[in-house]
């Protein structure tokens, strides 16, 4: 899915279209008949598009713009409603800039890779803490659900949990409470103002969250699952502090390795694929990720934020040239 913007021309707009394109913004109570008017005459006379005429005019913010947009196209946003989402997560929030545009990109090769695929299923590693994997996740789910896909988010990381923080949601039950048996299987919670997307938090920190992350317990669940879902995509503990991430990636099948520019080392990362592979975990690719130097992600990382520079771009198993 690309991102949605207004299907116009830098030529005079015909009446008909300007008409429906203000409809919609009356609609949404956004512009009266009478702005709508004065708009459509900036319009055809500097040959912009509506959107751009209104901001111009001062009546309708960029915001204003993208939200209406979005819902003209049917592309499930936070533009209207943030209440409870991290506001590190670009791919709701701010849809059409640069990072959700990077993160639609990693989505696009992602489906391209596993098209073969009946559904998709991929575990999110990174060799240590703070490379931001768990940002990845929940954007790479966000990002599937936005395109119609059934998304079931697992938070799998019961050591140092953080989607539920992303997501504004409680954590008091979860996987951990569902594996130990003390709650019955499900999907979670439906994320508001995203239909397709499900999250499924870790729940309560066990004593033992290896052993009941032994296979077959997620498998099972997932299987229980299946056919509700088109993709699973699961954030795990760093792979560098336990073997949980091993044992995830096993189930799963197939995982994504994230590495952060001036802070993974070589020689982890290594060690990582290898443990991936030993586990019989396919390595779909490595996404480098580079954070601005400002940013002071360390001492955000506690409640999931980041303030991405980019995503650079994606790695196809760089470890193998």
């Amino acid at each position: 899915m690309t991102m949605a913007t207004e299907n116009t021309s830098t030529a005079p707009t015909t009446t008909g279209t300007a008409d429906k394109m203000g409809a919609r913004f009356v609609e949404a109570g956004l512009l009266t008949e009478e702005q709508v008017a004065r708009v459509v005459e900036l319009q055809n006379s500097a040959h912009i598009r509506f959107g751009e005429a209104a901001v111009r005019l001062g009546l309708l913010t960029e915001q204003d713009v993208q939200a209406v947009l979005s819902k003209q196209f049917n592309y499930a946003t936070a533009l209207t409603s943030t209440e409870g989402l991290d506001k590190s997560l670009d791919i709701a929030l701010a849809p059409f800039g640069m990072e959700a545009e990077a993160i639609r990109q990693i989505r696009a090769e992602l489906s391209i890779r596993l098209s073969d695929q009946e559904k998709i299923s991929l575990a999110i590693v990174s060799t240590a803490e703070g490379e931001g994997k768990s940002y990845l996740a929940a954007s790479l789910a966000l990002a599937f659900s936005q395109m119609g896909k059934r998304t079931l988010l697992i938070d799998a990381d019961m050591r140092s949990p953080k989607q539920h923080l992303l997501f504004g949601l409680g954590n008091k039950t979860g996987l951990s409470t569902m594996l130990a048996g003390r709650t019955e299987i499900s999907a979670g919670g439906l994320t508001e103002g995203f239909p397709h997307l499900h999250v499924l938090n870790a729940g309560p920190q066990p004593p033992n969250p290896l052993e009941i992350l032994l296979q077959p317990a997620l498998s099972n669940l997932m299987r229980q699952l299946a056919n509700d879902f088109d993709v699973f995509i699961v954030d795990t503990p760093a792979a560098q502090t336990s073997s949980d991430a091993q044992t995830i990636s096993q189930q799963v099948g197939m995982c994504l390795l994230v590495v952060r520019q001036h802070h993974s080392r070589l020689d982890d990362l290594r060690q990582t694929q290898a443990q991936m592979k030993t586990a019989g975990a396919q390595i779909i690719g490595t996404v480098y990720n580079q954070f601005a130097e400002e940013d002071a992600f360390d001492q955000l990382e506690g409640k999931g934020k980041k303030l991405w520079h980019r995503l650079r771009k994606w790695l196809s198993s760089p470890l193998n040239r």
